[in-house]
């Protein structure tokens, strides 16, 4: 047996015969016999206007009051097409006592759905006959001041949000599923409020239904589990099938969330690659494509700004290692990385002179191995000029000779070092990369570059600028196109 409220437990005590009504009948007529037989043949029903039947009104208070004492409060009007409610709060005791029960929203005018117009009542008895027919999801008893039932209030509150919208309008008419604003008023078809109330009640029930689940978890894990795991193991939640299928489709949009929440559900993915790759293979793979270039776009991006705010070498050394992926930029095949700042050799008895390079790659297909030597961003290229052209900067020159030292060091001690290694590397014909500078803006500077780039043996420059420029190309290529409209063919264009 379903527990009793507590405004209907006060309700049934009361003594004093109240909540009472006062009915006005002073803007209604009488209808005569042609008229009532104009209605129940149902001719002429729409020349019979609100002027004939007219408007009543009911009144409510909380405590006795005479008939014409002021502290009435208007609860309804009829019409022979429609009814109109004011909701209010209609417990005595509450300080906003018959004030409108929401912000907002004042009233809400229930259309007639049928050709039979609303009576007049007269008596309270009439009052609960005459609402008796209300949609569901609204308050039937006058005695607690009309309005949406306390589980549906959620509908008022968000119509109340609307500036400058006072009224609900329900109504089963044409466009019975709309939902609509015109002016002051919110019209909202009869069906479209069914539906949505269906869906409220849904949504209450799996919540209990949760909340009693969860709660039972709870007791076990604290109390039985704790006191005895051996005999108690450990319990997983159980999710109700489409559960995160069902949450995002209640709003029209992706819902954003919070990084636990980003945390969870990628590791949820995680969880249940095996799975999705049977299901649904197509949105894994476009789940990892997407990834991908959103990874690469963040990836470019933080390039950028490290680009603009001139960070320090030993920066760009960590950003490098931990993404190697922008070193494969500097090849024209694949490549891995085999070490950061490996040791290379070139130690004599002493122990002294051993050389270190930035990084150690090697090609995926052959194992052929590969140098890498990294300047700063802002390391100038160019020195003095000499005779119409520019000689190499003292960095540049430099850093080339390092790793024309370094490639014959590990030329020469590669058997011994590549022992260590758990992968199989081979020293056919050692590659040597210097990433280093921007490339100069000046045209005759630019020849100068190329020229002496151009000009060396086995050994790769490569700028700061032109790997940035590479890894967009590559983002650029990946991002989806929209599509293209064909052009209309014109006339002449046809064979014949």
């Amino acid at each position: 047996m379903p527990s009793m409220r507590p405004s209907q437990y006060a309700m049934q005590q009361r003594t004093d015969g109240g909540p009472f009504l006062r009915f006005d009948l002073e803007d209604t007529g009488a209808l005569s016999e042609e008229e009532l037989s104009a209605i129940e043949s149902d001719e002429g029903y729409e020349s019979i206007g609100e002027e004939i039947y007219g408007i009543s009104r009911v009144y409510y208070s909380d405590v006795a009051l005479a008939e014409h004492e002021p502290g009435w409060h208007l609860l309804l009007e009829v019409a022979p097409s429609y009814l109109t409610i004011y909701p209010i709060n209609p417990r005595a005791e509450h300080p906003e006592y018959g004030q409108p029960r929401y912000h907002g929203i004042r009233s809400i005018i229930i259309t007639r759905p049928v050709y039979t117009p609303y009576s007049h009542p007269a008596t309270p008895y009439e009052v609960d006959e005459l609402l008796d027919g209300l949609p569901e999801g609204l308050y039937t008893d006058w005695r607690y001041g009309l309005g949406f039932k306390y589980e549906y209030r959620c509908i008022v509150q968000a119509l109340s949000s609307l500036k400058g919208v006072d009224t609900i309008v329900i109504h089963g008419g044409t466009g019975h599923n709309d939902a609509k604003l015109k002016g002051n008023e919110f019209y909202l078809g009869v069906d479209r409020l069914e539906q949505l109330r269906k869906c409220l009640d849904r949504l209450t029930q799996r919540h209990q239904r949760e909340t009693a689940s969860d709660k039972k978890l709870a007791c076990y894990t604290s109390l039985l589990h704790e006191a005895a795991p051996e005999l108690y193991p450990p319990r997983a939640r159980k999710l109700p099938p489409d559960l995160l299928a069902n949450l995002v489709s209640l709003g029209s949009l992706s819902p954003r969330l919070s990084p636990k929440d980003q945390q969870q559900a990628a590791k949820l993915t995680e969880q249940n690659v095996p799975a999705l790759a049977k299901s649904a293979p197509n949105s894994l793979f476009n789940l990892k494509a997407e990834i991908e270039l959103v990874t690469l776009g963040e990836l470019i991006e933080i390039y950028r700004k490290m680009m603009d705010n001139k960070v320090s070498e030993p920066r760009w050394q960590r950003f490098l290692s931990e993404h190697p992926f922008v070193l494969d930029m500097a090849f024209g095949y694949p490549v891995k990385k085999i070490a950061d700042q490996p040791y290379i050799g070139g130690k004599g008895f002493s122990g002294r002179g051993g050389q270190f390079s930035d990084f150690l790659m090697a090609a995926r297909a052959t194992g052929n191995l590969a140098l890498i030597e990294i300047k700063h961003p802002q390391t100038e290229l160019l020195g003095q000029s000499y005779r119409q052209t520019f000689v190499p900067s003292y960095e540049l020159g430099g850093a080339v000779g390092q790793i024309i030292s370094q490639r014959s060091v590990l030329q020469r001690e590669v058997f011994g070092l590549s022992q260590e290694l758990d992968e199989r590397v081979h020293a056919h014909a050692i590659a040597a990369i210097v990433i280093i500078g921007r490339t100069p803006r000046d045209l005759a500077k630019q020849r100068a570059f190329e020229q002496y780039r151009s000009g060396l043996k086995d050994v790769l420059v490569v700028t700061f600028d032109e790997l940035q420029v590479r890894l967009e190309s590559i983002h650029q290529a990946l991002t989806p196109k929209p599509p293209v409209e064909p052009e209309p063919i014109r006339e002449e264009d046809l064979p014949f």
